[in-house]
């Protein structure tokens, strides 16, 4: 395959759905990433067009898994209910903190609210269970070892148990169990994962960043200050992280909850948006990566990185 751009596709739960929107502008452009590498929901996105190639597929997928009695089952409706900002007045206020309490008090006492087993289950819905080495585009899904605390590669075996791995959300899936290690949710390492992509690839990096914002009412509860702290951590670690990238793509999702996937139309025309919106910077770096100038220095970065564990 030419070498084309890096796609590093961000976590972020649902508001990953609008990975789907960017790749499909620039499949509407023609231009096919040369290296696809997510993190959670970017992970599975990636996953899917690598497989697939078609982003109408995987939207007709996405609806499918969406509108099913299995994912009703799952329960992860109530998260996005109660992250909702609507203004609650009333018995609707005390029992949405009463939801939300009983949620903490699950999260707390257990590994997981939902056992890794359904969301495999919902990887069923999404995408064949191929190999990732057979993949039309070269794909690397992160995940990460909750013992060690190291980021975990998934660069072949199952395309399957790689992004279930890698979209394992602390508190709400149990750790996935594989190869000896309890592995979670890639966003502990990596929220939107450049390193990789810049150490698997001499392409220009174009990073997605679907992260959520802090623009939120400051908490006035205990549990609430520690979870702001950790987003806070959070949110500067990721920035760190995109700007090593040769483009940073932010579509409009950062007010979204994560759990709410009702709204995954609305979520890839947003990614469309912001694709179209850069595509004259996106030619840009594709014009100048392959200038042989550009050409010697990618060769020469790939020779100094340090090999991805």
């Amino acid at each position: 395959m030419q070498q084309s751009i890096s796609l590093a596709l961000g976590g972020g739960g649902a508001r990953g759905i609008a990975h789907l929107g960017v790749l499909r502008a620039l499949e509407e452009a023609g231009i096919t990433p040369s290296l696809l590498v997510g993190t959670s929901m970017g992970a599975v996105i990636g996953a899917m067009f690598a497989c697939y190639r078609d982003t109408n597929e995987v939207e007709r997928r996405i609806e499918m898994l969406v509108n099913s009695d299995f994912m009703r089952s799952t329960g992860l409706d109530s998260y996005s209910r109660s992250g909702d900002r609507i203004q609650k007045k009333g018995f609707d206020l005390l029992f949405s903190q009463l939801r939300k309490n009983m949620q903490l008090a699950r999260v707390f006492t257990s590994a997981g609210t939902v056992p890794s087993t359904a969301l495999l289950q919902a990887m069923e819905f999404l995408i064949d269970d191929v190999n990732i080495e057979d993949l039309s585009i070269p794909f690397c899904a992160v995940a990460t070892d909750l013992e060690e605390g190291t980021p975990v590669l998934f660069r072949s075996g199952s395309v399957r148990t790689a992004i279930t791995a890698s979209a394992a959300i602390p508190g709400v899936f149990t750790p996935l169990e594989y190869d000896g290690m309890k592995l979670i949710d890639g966003a502990a390492s990596y929220l939107t994962p450049t390193p990789p992509a810049k150490e698997m690839s001499p392409a220009p990096v174009v990073a997605v960043d679907v992260s959520k914002s802090l623009d939120m009412p400051f908490p006035e509860r205990g549990y609430g200050v520690v979870f702001r702290s950790s987003d806070i951590i959070l949110s500067n670690y990721n920035t760190l992280l995109v700007e090593q990238a040769d483009l940073i793509l932010r579509p409009d999702v950062a007010q979204i909850n994560w759990a709410d996937f009702s709204q995954y139309k609305a979520l890839i025309e947003k990614g469309y948006r912001a694709a179209q919106e850069s595509m004259p910077a996106i030619e840009t770096l594709l014009k100048n990566s392959r200038s042989p100038l550009r050409r010697w220095w990618s060769r020469w970065r790939q020779t100094r990185s340090t090999p991805a564990t």
